[in-house]
């Protein structure tokens, strides 16, 4: 079996969380759906990680240790002068590692991305694919003309795309309801320093891109409205602000949506809220899907006619991470992407979140 490798030790490698749940965003109890335990899960055939310090990297391994894998064979890669293996370049060098599994910063993502391509590995990296869309075209383009001919699979850990809950609610809204004409979504959340230990990584306190948290877990509810929906958000019209000082440059944005159907609706995102809330409304001409937090559970689905009255009503867990991780391990085996974790879906989501951010305007379309 040709072996994997994960590149970044950080929290959602190791530990991971299911954004999705008032009152406090994301939620602070730990599932398992990061990507390392998806890995375990699925058998891959993990030969080595890195990270820019050795004992960031050998973290992973003591994780996996703890999952019951085997980690005398797993390589440590660090940026450190006197690590027994050297840094990145040395592990892409590995004829053995046919995939990458990348969870890095958000401005250090693209480059590496690029470096792993370049070394003929596929690739399996961490929203959002860039930290604006001009980025993200570039390194689609790049991935198009020089990659993608080549067999190579650049996927997008999108696990929104992939969650069971959401996938129930994509087939609800598209065969129970009739014609789409309203979709509402409301995620509201309260980040304290000290409370939330995904706010206390330093990229995430001091962001060098658009949006802040807004941009981080905004294309995860973008993605949401997007798969459920089976539409697109062709323009936006926007109210913005930074309400707490330790949240720059933005916490909040409520925006009026525009469909490509020409069905109207909203999303009101924020992470400076003392009101917790998660809840997507799919309104149709025959009635309703409505999405919301279940707590532990998972993710609560709702069909109603056109009266009100309930219809159905699931509770889900989606287990996301799993599902996405167990695709890209099927597509880098076939060396046929994923359409769900495709590269230019991720870029779609994060048109959307800098249409909101800046006020708003049409959407242009990369599909």
């Amino acid at each position: 079996m040709t072996g994997s490798a994960m590149l970044g030790a950080g929290l959602f490698a190791k530990e991971g969380e299911y954004p999705t749940s008032p009152p406090s965003l994301p939620l602070e109890t730990d599932w398992p759906t990061a990507h390392l335990p998806a890995l375990v899960q699925h058998k891959a055939n993990l030969v080595a990680v890195y990270s820019r310090s050795t004992a960031s990297a050998q973290s992973l391994v003591t994780v996996a240790a703890g999952l019951g894998v085997q980690t005398s064979n797993i390589g440590v890669y660090s940026d450190e002068q006197k690590a027994s293996n050297q840094g990145l370049s040395d592990l892409l060098a590995r004829s053995d590692i046919g995939s990458v599994i990348i969870a890095l910063p958000i401005l250090v993502q693209p480059a590496v991305v690029r470096q792993c391509l370049a070394a003929g590995k596929h690739v399996l990296c961490e929203k959002p694919i860039a930290k604006d869309v001009q980025t993200a075209v570039q390194l689609i383009k790049n991935y198009e003309k020089e990659y993608l001919p080549r067999g190579l699979v650049l996927s997008v850990a999108e696990q929104f795309r992939y969650d069971r809950a959401f996938t129930f609610a994509r087939n609800l809204v598209s065969s129970k309801i009739g014609a789409l004409r309203h979709i509402h979504a409301r995620v509201w959340g309260n980040i304290q320093p000290g409370d939330n230990k995904w706010y206390e990584t330093e990229w995430r306190k001091s962001p060098g891109f658009q949006g802040g948290f807004i941009l981080d877990g905004g294309v995860h509810f973008v993605a949401l409205i997007r798969y459920v929906s089976g539409l697109e958000v062709v323009q936006t019209a926007s109210l913005f602000q930074q309400t707490y000082d330790h949240l720059p440059p933005l916490d909040t944005v409520n925006a009026g949506l525009r469909f490509n159907n020409g069905a109207a609706g909203s999303l009101s995102f924020s992470f400076a809220s003392v009101k917790g809330n998660f809840e997507f409304i799919f309104v149709g001409a025959e009635g309703s899907v409505t999405v919301s937090g279940a707590g532990d559970a998972g993710q609560r689905v709702t069909l109603e006619d056109k009266e009100g009255k309930v219809q159905e009503e699931q509770v889900i867990d989606g287990q996301g991470v799993q599902e996405e991780v167990k695709a890209f391990l099927q597509a880098a085996g076939s060396g046929k992407a994923e359409p769900r974790a495709g590269a230019r879906e991720a870029l779609a989501d994060v048109a959307v979140v800098e249409s909101v951010c800046s006020g708003g305007g049409k959407v242009e379309s990369f599909l």
